[in-house]
């Protein structure tokens, strides 16, 4: 044998540069350095014993070739074998696994649900022609964001631009139909003729509004949703090019929109905004929201440019309403999820924590039973395994192990799916729906693949990075690493510190629903309903055959028995929003739009205050004799009076308001109101006689000595008694409302309070998990302790002691973290300092003193070794 190694070793060297490619596997080339050897042996020529030995082996291509599919067996082979074995070693510890999956089911099943909501959010494209070309735009004064564009506006900067093909305009409204059995109010949109164009959506049946029938006097015609198609028409071919009456006007369908189309707002009917429209006839009254398709080649920056030069003619030519006024351009997919991101950041960091605190459990589990499985690691290296093999069948294991649970993620996954429709408010067209798909699926496998590799490599390396003897040595002690120890330790600390920040975060979300549940709305909201009341305009043309109209309509309601009140209102609190206008001094001239103060306006009736509950404190009200042929009244907010007037009696004094000439008198003051949202400040408001509006459309509101909700029905016979064509909405409760407009938020507090559960869970299991081995690993010790004299007290102190460590360092680096942390919702928050005192101390102490029940356990356990059976084990 040395004699070969020797003509081995002179072969190598003389040859070393003939060697085959470098990729050829080291036992191959050992295989054919012994057959050039023994060729040399039999007396060849070493130059032609290389050849001989390589014709035989097929050449270096086909030596590859033979590498390659080799190898790849031989691969093959190894990873079914390393399955094999690894379930073995599964169904002999099934308490290990099923607590490896299910720890890591929840936080995979977090992350692929949340996947598949950025994915549908952030990943998908818009449901349009080419969606990257589509922008969105809002008003701006002096560079800041202010909502919709006018009308005049609008129709100039189409007209001005030389970086869209199209810009279109869109406004939400509702419209009654009427002139069948029932009579129906729908959702809809007042839009330019070439939306639809410039979406590159063409409808399945018909064809685009034109832009003939845009002009003055254009042709009365609609578009419908496929859903009014099939709901109200039946699906008929029939219906494209019928009649159907809106708003007391026939009007023929055009077009039938796709199933499941929706842009900017619901709507099941589209009707043209033309150029004589009664919406924005002023160049400062502004209400149209924008939509364009930028040319071939044009980007969001060379068009921002175009449009700014618009804006500064517009603004030389129009100074008393442009000054200082632009248009600013939005990516439409990103200005269309602008207002989910924050909860979306939040719930991307929270189920990212879940997911490290699940790993870090897991982690320590593997890195406890790799200490116990010492022995076989090293019998398996002494027999010839390499270290390489013995960290491919433990990552094998890890990752078999994380497939399993991302298994069981996905059903979790398909749980919070609901949850998280509810959570982020994705009402809004145009945005796909977040689905479990393929590509979730694909997600949910990588993730738990990855997770596998990331749980699995630390324990793997530690496992296997002793000498064989040294493990041997060690095999039959009890006692755990010191570096193992303090790795697993460290995994608890920061445990502990995400538990506290999630904690803490949820505490601080938790005391902002307290502060709004109880926040003062400015009315009162028990026993009040409301629902929607469209009545014709040609069946009542005048305002005062439609006070008419709803005066004996409310004079009915109110002769029922259990009716307190009732009333009509334009917008009702809460369920009805914006719609501002400017208000001024009569005496003074008209302000500039951003120099304007703004305060809501609503029409209302008489008796409509004290059917709501908003509190009188100045003068009167609304009255029956505020009508169309007397002088225009207005009362408004305390808010309004302290502005406006804040030294002398408003009572009497003349304004101007909206976009009219006329003054109208204060005649009274009455409380402050929330009538955008319950989170809102209270707001400038300012309440007009309704039977000196021209509106068709009003809210009734009726307050009752019972559940208002029962009123559904007769107020539907009464208004069908009265006009058939009359068309009501569904009645809601004013409870329901401003419970509703609290959801996204509770939902928001009750997902993350959901996973700072589970996480604290995790947490708790973890530092059980952490002293339960720890304990078991130092028995001897505690034995012996115990025999030379230490009680029980003293070695339960021993184990509190680490586990208050290991809490206190966690807590202390969780408090920090929360405090930098929580700014992540402070936009979630209502009247809740961001570093609340009251929060952070009470997060941390249940946090401690669920960590120390955790602690107890394996304490009481320790105390209650027996020295004698310590000892023997050892």
């Amino acid at each position: 044998m040395p004699f070969f190694s020797t003509i081995k070793g002179s072969f190598r060297a003389v040859f070393k540069g003939a060697t085959l490619d470098r990729d050829l596997d080291e036992e191959l080339q050992s295989y054919l350095d012994l057959l050039i050897e023994e060729k040399i042996t039999s007396g060849m020529d070493p130059e032609a014993a290389r050849r001989q030995a390589l014709i035989e082996l097929g050449g270096t291509e086909q030596v590859k070739a033979g590498v390659r599919e080799s190898r790849h067996g031989a691969a093959l082979d190894t990873l079914l074998q390393d399955i094999r074995f690894t379930l073995r070693m599964l169904r002999k510890n099934p308490a290990f696994a099923v607590v490896v999956v299910l720890t890591l089911a929840i936080g995979i099943g977090a992350n692929t649900a949340l996947f598949g909501t950025i994915k549908a959010l952030l990943l998908s494209q818009l449901p349009y022609e080419e969606p990257d070309r589509l922008v969105a735009t809002t008003k701006t004064y002096s560079g800041r964001s202010a909502g919709p564009v006018s009308r005049l506006d609008y129709l100039d900067f189409r007209r001005l631009n030389h970086s869209f093909e199209g810009l279109a305009a869109i406004v939400p409204s509702r419209f009654a139909i009427t002139g069948g059995e029932s009579p129906v109010s729908v959702r809809g949109s007042f839009v330019t003729w070439n939306l639809f164009p410039t979406l590159g959506v063409t409808p399945i049946r018909g064809r685009f509004f034109s832009e003939s029938e845009e002009a003055v006097g254009g042709a009365d015609v609609v578009i419908i949703s496929h859903d009014l198609w099939q709901g109200r028409f039946g699906g008929s071919e029939q219906s494209l090019g019928s009649d159907i009456v809106v708003d007391g006007t026939t009007r023929q369908i055009v077009g039938i929109m796709p199933p499941g189309f929706r842009f900017m707002y619901e709507g099941d009917l589209w009707r043209l905004l033309d150029r004589d429209s009664t919406i924005d006839e002023d160049r400062d009254s502004h209400s149209h929201w924008v939509v364009g398709r930028l040319k071939d080649g044009v980007s969001l920056e060379q068009a921002q440019i175009d449009i700014d030069t618009v804006a500064k003619a517009l603004e030389k030519e129009y100074p008393e309403t442009n000054k200082d006024k632009g248009l600013r351009l939005w990516d439409l997919h990103e200005y269309m999820v602008a207002h989910v991101r924050p909860s979306l950041n939040l719930l991307i960091v929270t189920t990212g924590l879940l997911l490290l605190i699940a790993c870090g459990n897991v982690a320590g589990l593997f890195l406890a039973r790799g200490q116990q499985r010492v022995s076989e690691m090293a019998m398996r290296s002494a027999l010839g395994a390499s270290r390489r093999r013995l960290i491919r069948q433990l990552m094998t294991e890890s990752v078999i192990l994380t497939l399993l649970a991302g298994l069981g993620g996905i059903a979790v996954a398909l749980l919070l799916h609901r949850l998280l429709l509810r959570l982020l408010p994705m009402g809004d067209p145009g945005v796909p729906l977040p689905t479990i798909d393929a590509g979730v699926l694909l997600f949910a496998l990588v993730i738990s693949v990855v997770t596998g590799l990331v749980v699995g490599i630390i324990p793997a390396l530690r496992a296997t990075s002793l000498h064989i003897w040294r493990q041997i040595e060690r095999s039959n002690q009890s006692s755990e690493g010191r570096r193992s120890t303090r790795l697993r330790t460290a995994m608890v600390v920061v445990q502990v510190a995400i538990s506290a920040s999630l904690l803490i975060g949820c505490g601080l979300l938790i005391r902002s629903m307290v502060n709004l549940a109880t926040v003062d709305l400015g009315f009162d909201p028990e026993n009040v309903a409301g629902a929607t009341i469209g009545i014709p305009s040609t069946n009542y043309p005048t305002p005062a055959e439609r006070t008419a109209f709803f005066s004996s309509l409310i004079a009915e309601l109110e002769a029922l028995p259990v009716v307190t009140s009732a009333a009509s209102v334009s917008h009702l609190p809460i369920a009805w929003t914006g719609t501002d206008w400017p208000i001024w001094h009569a005496a003074q001239p008209r302000p500039e739009p951003r120099e304007s103060e703004m305060a809501l306006a609503r029409m209302v009736s008489p008796g409509y205050l004290e059917t709501i509950g908003i509190p009188l404190l100045r003068g009167r009200g609304i009255a029956d004799f505020d009508t169309g042929d007397s002088a225009k009244v207005v009362v408004i907010s305390k808010a309004v009076a302290e502005e406006m007037f804040p030294d002398e009696d408003p009572i009497g004094r003349m304004v101007k308001l909206g976009w009219s000439d006329d003054p109208f008198e204060i005649v009274g003051v009455v409380g402050n109101a929330k009538l955008n949202g319950v989170r809102s400040d209270f707001d400038w408001a300012m309440y007009l006689a309704s039977g000196q509006t021209m509106l068709m459309e009003f809210w009734l509101v009726v307050r009752s000595d019972g559940d208002p909700s029962l009123l559904a029905e007769p107020i539907r016979r009464i208004l069908r008694t009265k006009d058939p064509d009359a068309v009501i909405g569904d009645l809601r409760t004013m409870t329901s409302i401003v419970e509703g407009n609290l959801t996204g938020f509770r939902v928001v507090m009750l997902a993350l309070s959901l996973l700072a559960a589970a996480a604290l869970l995790l947490t708790a299991v973890g530092l059980y998990g952490v002293l339960t081995y720890h304990v078991s690993q130092r028995s001897n010790e505690f034995g012996v302790r115990s025999a030379l004299g230490a009680t029980s007290r003293e070695i339960v102190g021993l184990i509190m002691k680490q586990g208050l460590l290991m809490i206190g360092a966690g807590l202390v680096l969780g408090l920090l973290g929360a405090f930098a942390g929580s700014r992540l919702i402070q936009s979630l928050l209502y009247e809740t300092a961001v570093f609340d005192p009251a929060t952070f101390i009470f997060a941390a102490v249940f946090l401690g003193t669920v960590a120390l029940i955790a602690c107890l356990v394996p304490a009481w356990r320790a105390g209650r070794i027996n020295p004698v059976e310590a000892l023997r084990r050892e």
